[in-house]
């Protein structure tokens, strides 16, 4: 097996029966062949192909580094290869640079290179620097709050002026969905059955509310996790889970994996509760879309979704988290 962030060479590289192409993928020949297709004129002369495993997930993708040397310069990319054909993400990110986030703007996103529908690999710009996740975690309180203002500048600029670009989100009609997660943490025994239990039926209650409401693109899973802050941009990335929907499904988002962070590392779920409202208020000062009728909604569902995530691992290890997440849920809902 080969570890995370190790370099390997391409006999060795992982295979996946259900991401057909992922051999081919790790090929030094056929992604000279792909960059001198994409770019000609920056990429015709390639040697020293270099391959580092970033993340895979069994079935679905595979995201690796690749590093190469073409005119004495040594470059790095990301691929991306997916099970199914997910032409959709380059569109989408090929849209949303075209509409002001492109590679010499501050709010910004990876710049997409090409797509291979033959390979299902999406190729993009690797963009070095540190994730807001780790200021949130070591930084001071002043480089909290810009990260929190970066953070929520990003997104206002996003939702204000993005394509429209995926599948709708309707809430109402993913309530299957959610019943699930709650039956997934209420495996674990109580307490966290009746918690899980009462969440549900309180966002059943409530989603009608979610109706009617003015939607916008959207990331998806949008986190401290995602946002890369060099000193001249703020970058996010893993456009996979693009969308349209209500804007305060991307604002719930970035507060309860801030929450979920703070549980984690920081020993309480309300240790980053102050950088969170200022990114909350940062965000509505930025954006003319009105949030707050959904925003706890939408809070209790991203409680939820996270809990499953946790009680989903192959071993859970995070119970007291899960039991914070749901009652978080469920403050923010009766509220």
């Amino acid at each position: 097996m080969v570890e995370l962030g190790q370099r390997f060479p391409e006999a060795e590289v992982i295979t996946d029966p259900g991401i057909p192409t992922l051999a081919e993928a790790f090929d030094s020949v056929t992604i000279a062949k792909c960059l001198r297709q994409a770019r000609p004129d920056r990429w015709e002369a390639i040697e020293d192909i270099r391959f580092q495993l970033l993340k895979h997930h069994p079935g679905k993708r595979c995201t690796f580094e690749i590093s190469l040397r073409a005119a004495r310069t040594r470059t790095y990319l990301i691929g991306k290869v997916y099970a199914e054909d997910r032409a959709d993400v380059y569109r989408a990110m090929d849209e949303i640079r075209q509409m002001g986030f492109g590679p010499g703007e501050e709010l910004s996103i990876p710049q997409p290179i090409a797509y291979f529908p033959a390979l299902r690999l999406l190729l993009q710009e690797k963009v070095e620097g540190p994730r807001a996740k780790e200021t949130f975690l070591t930084g001071n309180e002043p480089a909290r709050v810009e990260a929190a203002e970066r953070s929520a500048r990003w997104l206002a600029k996003f939702h204000s002026i993005a394509p429209r670009s995926g599948n709708v989100f309707d809430l109402s009609n993913n309530m299957d969905a959610v019943e699930r997660w709650s039956q997934t943490v209420a495996r674990l025994g109580e307490p966290f059955a009746t918690q899980a239990r009462k969440l549900f039926r309180r966002l059943e209650e409530e989603a009608a509310s979610a109706n009617g409401r003015e939607l916008c693109a959207g990331h998806g899973s949008y986190n401290c996790n995602q946002i890369i802050l060099t000193k001249d941009r703020t970058i996010t990335f893993d456009w996979d889970g693009h969308d349209v929907a209500d804007p305060s499904r991307d604002v719930a988002r970035f507060l309860v994996a801030l929450q979920r962070l703070a549980f984690k590392y920081l020993g309480s779920i309300r240790a980053l509760d102050a950088v969170a409202e200022v990114f909350l208020k940062m965000y509505q000062a930025l954006n003319p879309v009105e949030i707050s009728a959904t925003l706890s909604l939408y809070r209790g569902l991203t409680c939820l979704r996270l809990a499953k995530y946790e009680a989903n691992r192959p071993v859970c290890t995070l119970r007291e988290g899960i039991e914070a997440l749901l009652a978080e849920g469920l403050r923010v809902l009766e509220r």
